[in-house]
This record gives C-alpha cells, sequence and structure tokens, in this order.
C-alpha cells in the first residue's frame, strides 16, 4: 500500500509553506492510500460516482460487480445491454458512457496514457461521453498519480479547503494566494484535505464553530 510520510519531500515542503495545511497533516499522520486496480477501473469508478455521494456509488459498483460475476471488466461490461448495467442504480446515459468506454478500452490500451503528459490526457479522456475535466483529474491524482492535480470542481475538496481556510477554492484569488503556495505537489495537499474530511478531524475547533 503506497505512503505518504509526514518526513516526506512534499509533506515538509507543504508544511514549510502552508503552517493551516501543516497543523492539519501532523493531525493525519503518515497517509496510507490504495490505487484502483486498472485504469479501466478507476474511470469506471469515477463515472459512476459523479454527482453521487460515496455510500451510493460503492452500492452501484457492488451491483455491477455481481452483474459481471465479480469483476467489471471491459469484455463484461461492452456485452451487457445499457438497460442492464441501468438496473445497478444509475442512469441511462452513464450506463451507455460505461458501455463507451468499454468499447474504447477493448480497442486501446488505456495504461498507456501513463505515458502522456497530463493536458495530453485530458484531451484524450475527454472525447469520450460521460468524461469531463473532474473524471480526468480523478484519474490522473488517483490512479496515474501525478504530483500537482487541483480538481477544484470537486465538491468534496470544495468543502474541506473551506472548512480549513473559511475561503472558497473556486476562488481565483484565494487560488493565488493559497493553492499558489502548494505547487508542484498539489496532489498531496489535496489527499490530506480529503482524509481529514473523511476522518472528521477538527484541527482547527475555532474555525469550525463560526
Amino acid at each position: 500500500m503506497p505512503t505518504i510520510a509526514l518526513d516526506s519531500l512534499e509533506v515538509e515542503y507543504l508544511a514549510e509553506r502552508d503552517f493551516r495545511l501543516c497543523h492539519l497533516m501532523r493531525h493525519v499522520g503518515d497517509l496510507d492510500y490504495t490505487r484502483p486496480d486498472s485504469a479501466f477501473h478507476s474511470l469506471v469508478h469515477s463515472i459512476i460516482e459523479q454527482m453521487l455521494s460515496m455510500k451510493a456509488g460503492r452500492a452501484i459498483k457492488s451491483r455491477l460487480r455481481e452483474l459481471c460475476d465479480g469483476d467489471y471488466t471491459p469484455e463484461c461490461i461492452a456485452g451487457i445491454p445499457a438497460e442492464n448495467i441501468k438496473s445497478c442504480g444509475m442512469s441511462f446515459r452513464k450506463a451507455q458512457s460505461l458501455k463507451t468506454l468499454a468499447e474504447y478500452a477493448l480497442a486501446n490500451d488505456l495504461e498507456s496514457l501513463a505515458e502522456l503528459p497530463d493536458e495530453d490526457v485530458y484531451k484524450t479522456l475527454v472525447q469520450l461521453p460521460g468524461i469531463g475535466k473532474w473524471t480526468c483529474d480523478m484519474f490522473l491524482l488517483f490512479y496515474l498519480g501525478r504530483p500537482d492535480i487541483l480538481p477544484v470542481e470537486d465538491g468534496a475538496l470544495r468543502q474541506a479547503f473551506e472548512w480549513l481556510y473559511g475561503a472558497p477554492i473556486v476562488s481565483k484569488e484565494v487560488q493565488a494566494v493559497v493553492c499558489s503556495l502548494w505547487r508542484p505537489y498539489s496532489s498531496t495537499a489535496v489527499r490530506y484535505l480529503y482524509r481529514a474530511l473523511n476522518m472528521q478531524r477538527t484541527p482547527f475547533p475555532e474555525r469550525q464553530k463560526k
């Protein structure tokens, strides 16, 4: 299991530049995380969870696994009617997007995206229906492990950021003042904000009371 340690280069770099993030990272500690099984699994995960809670997304993925006898591979998804996929609890549009992704994965090597720079990954994936910037950000961050991804469109990140800094991450001025401090390790900052939100830590209780 990959780990981001408190004494790692990126954490020490961020801690020196952002005292609030430093406090939060020390509360969270070393950060363990898992990587999706494949590029296809990562993209399926993100497509399903668009605009849904994590709980709802997990339930849909569990039903999809059952539908595919244990694993939603490209071969399985491509061979199942969209209506059957929809019955797992998603919209017909998402079901169609999964089928298109599966067909694309059968004809192209999704793992080869790891060889492309970030911008080319975006350009390649957004051509597929159901995949926009948010899905690309999640893929670059959680599967490819790119170091400087800032998914400002993500609701969970917005919530965690505003809780910690008392300001909206969508503001260009706020990004210039705070998020610019994180480069070139924005992904590490984002991972810690997600983890703190999931753990419901309160390193700044006075902030939460306001």
